[in-house]
């Protein structure tokens, strides 16, 4: 198989994609691999979830954006499971007018990504979920060595 050549870079993350296939192609391959080989691929589903949203703020709301970012603290920094993190969302969640979605916008991310979708190999799911573990402490990196003065703060 041969490499394609790079030819254009995601607006969102800056990830390199070709005429092949975009960052949002490369996702969608992701979650089909997931769901279509839990067993194998799905272990790491919230992981490509989360790392994928947060570099591609235009699909959530601001409040979204902190959301995702405090879930991959957790999962990343307690080892927490999904099933887990379900049990501890289900108990804390109060604000049943809360979106992940709606409300004022995300706002895009000034800092650049040391890694994104694009750098995840589909070769094999011992690979694929090396990659996207690998991905998502690179995001929660990049994250925690930017500065989010006045990133995380409501607009006037």
């Amino acid at each position: 198989m041969t490499k394609s050549t790079p030819i254009a870079h995601c607006p969102e993350c800056g990830g390199q994609f070709t005429a092949e296939e975009t960052c949002a192609d490369r996702y969608h391959t992701c979650l089909a691999l997931e769901y279509t080989d839990p067993a194998y691929y799905g272990p790491v589903h919230h992981l490509t979830v989360l790392a994928y949203m947060l570099q591609h703020p235009s699909r959530l709301s601001a409040n979204g954006w902190q959301a995702m970012r405090n879930l991959l603290d957790r999962f990343l920094s307690e080892d927490i499971s999904p099933t887990r993190m379900r049990q501890l969302l289900q108990h804390q969640v109060k604000n049943k007018s809360f979106s992940m979605v709606k409300g004022e916008p995300a706002v895009q991310p000034t800092w650049v990504w040391s890694k994104t979708v694009m750098d995840v190999r589909l070769a094999d799911a011992g690979t694929y979920c090396a990659d996207v573990h690998a991905w998502a402490e690179a995001v929660h990196h990049d994250i925690q060595q930017a500065d989010l003065t006045g990133f995380l703060q409501k607009k006037s």
